[in-house]
């Protein structure tokens, strides 16, 4: 069965009498629908507000809950995706500059299979990097940079084609590197381990898609694990068994990862700006409190002190 089409009028009337939800301004809530969409503000944002039992709203919540939550979760992709792109950019630039130190400005160079670490798990990989590298180099007319390096100088080197890469390409490359690159590049992120910053990078594209998607961002969950950190064990965040609880696969291990990735300036003003987004939505009518909302992302309570130790 399919659920049939309701208007916008028969939407609130539903939310109203069926489910609950208080709704005193119909012209805001109209107007919220219509902007947003009831699948995408109502069955996004309404799990916190819900009995798991009867599905219906509990402790008085009101349209507008619902919407503070959406709007602090617009504000958070926007954060989110602001220093997402900041690593990408660096990782572009680290990337380029190494790979070309070492193998030259040529574009048949990255699409040379000898330069990338052609292990058997890595060589179906390569092949299709190589491959996508090559219709960049030799075909692509979508960027005009592209066209005017092919035309004027019959080569694109790589620092002007990672521009055309999105960041699991790029990611998927930094993975596919000689281990000797991979070091280098890893020490332009204050030493990351080779291993740890491929599966950052992992993670990472995962919640850069979610952000640049609109998708639900706060209460979004990867099915990686970023590795245990001293962040894990400074933040003293519990273990079930022998596994942390949060800062695994919630928004939080976007921060630590973020900690670990980001130069330590541009963090502390992620970190502001972070506090400042819980501090606004607090002062919004909303019974989902701050606590709460912490659970769904990761956040333990005293996330906060991240800054008070050296992350290694």
């Amino acid at each position: 069965m399919t659920k049939p089409f309701i208007t916008y009028t028969t939407q609130i009337e539903k939310l109203k009498n069926e489910k609950n939800l208080i709704i005193t301004n119909t012209d805001f809530a109209l107007t919220s629908l219509k902007n947003i969409s009831y699948y995408g503000l109502i069955d996004g944002y309404k799990h916190p507000f819900i009995d798991i039992h009867t599905r219906k709203y509990v402790n008085n919540t009101c349209f507008e809950n619902i919407v503070a939550l959406y709007e602090l979760d617009e504000d958070l992709r926007e954060l989110f995706f602001k220093y997402l792109c900041r690593i990408e950019r660096k990782l572009r630039s680290s990337i380029s500059y190494h790979f070309c130190q070492k193998h030259g400005e040529r574009q048949e160079e990255c699409l040379n299979p000898n330069n990338y670490n052609m292990i058997p798990k890595n060589m179906r990989g390569i092949i299709k990097l190589i491959q996508m590298l090559d219709n960049i180099s030799n075909k692509n007319k979508n960027h005009k940079y592209l066209v005017y390096q092919r035309n004027k100088y019959h080569n694109i080197p790589l620092w002007v084609t990672c521009n055309a890469l999105t960041f699991g390409q790029i990611s998927k490359m930094f993975e596919f590197l000689l281990q000797n690159i991979q070091g280098l590049i890893c020490q332009d992120f204050g030493n990351i381990k080779k291993n740890e910053m491929i599966i950052y990078l992992k993670v990472l594209t995962l919640y850069r898609n979610v952000c640049a998607h609109n998708e639900r961002l706060f209460s979004y969950h990867t099915y990686i694990d970023i590795p245990d950190t001293l962040i894990h064990k400074r933040l003293n965040i519990p273990k079930s068994g022998s596994k942390y609880i949060c800062g695994k696969n919630d928004l939080f291990c976007v921060v630590i990862t973020f900690r670990y990735l980001l130069p330590q300036a541009d963090f502390l003003v992620f970190k502001k700006q972070l506090v400042h987004i819980f501090n606004q939505y607090e002062k919004k009518i909303s019974n989902l409190r701050l606590d709460k909302l912490y659970e769904y992302m990761g956040f333990p309570s005293n996330w906060k002190h991240i800054t008070k130790f050296h992350k290694i």
